[in-house]
Parts: C-alpha cells; structure tokens; sequence
C-alpha cells in the first residue's frame, strides 16, 4: 500500500477526510438507541474500558486541534480547532479538509501563474 499520496494535500487525502466525515455523520443519524442499551452515563459507570476509550477520545481530539492550529493556514483553523474540543471530529474533519482544498487551489493557482 503506498501511503505517499497522504503524506501532503491530494484528492486522496480530502476524500478520505470527507468519507470519514460521511461515516461519523451517518452513524450519528443511523445509529439509534437499541433494546437493552445502557445509554452513555451508565456504560462509563460500569465500563473501566468506556471509560478509557471516552478519556482517548478528549486526548485525540486536543492532538488534533492543536495539529490544527499550529499547521493550518487558514482562517477556520482556530475556530474549528476550538469547536473540535467540545463536537470532536465533527468539527475536525471538515477543517481538515478545508485547509487541504485551499493549499490544492494555492498550488493549483501558483502552477496556472508559473505557466502563464
């Protein structure tokens, strides 16, 4: 598997950042309560491994917004850095993308410059 085309902004790249969106927004929708379902409060009383993956789940979500903020380059980088501390991901991935997109059209543009 060559991991190279993830390694800089590509269409690679923004579409797995906006694939991951699309899982995460669909299973925020399709995921409903089932029959039997603890709800949130009582697995993190109950579960020592919940708990954990919900303590994981702040850590990554401070990497990702402080990946943010010191590589982003554009205006949303701070907003939706701060916002991915209380929504996560769903604040996350769509900066991502979006600084991805915009450092394509720079060097999009710069090309078009350079050849005309």
């Amino acid at each position: 598997m060559n991991l190279d085309d993830y390694r800089r902004p590509s269409p690679a790249r923004l579409r797995l950042y906006l694939s991951l969106l699309l899982m995460l927004v669909l299973t925020a929708i399709v995921g409903r309560r089932r029959d039997g379902d603890l709800g949130t409060v009582e697995t993190l009383k109950r579960s020592s491994f919940a708990r954990i993956m919900f303590m994981d789940i702040g850590a990554l979500s401070t990497l990702g917004a402080l990946y943010l903020v010191l590589n982003g380059k554009s205006r949303v980088r701070v907003p939706a850095a701060v916002a991915s501390l209380a929504v996560g991901s769903f604040s996350l991935l769509p900066a991502l993308a979006y600084e991805d997109w915009k450092a394509m059209q720079e060097t999009e543009s710069g090309k078009q410059t350079a050849e005309g």
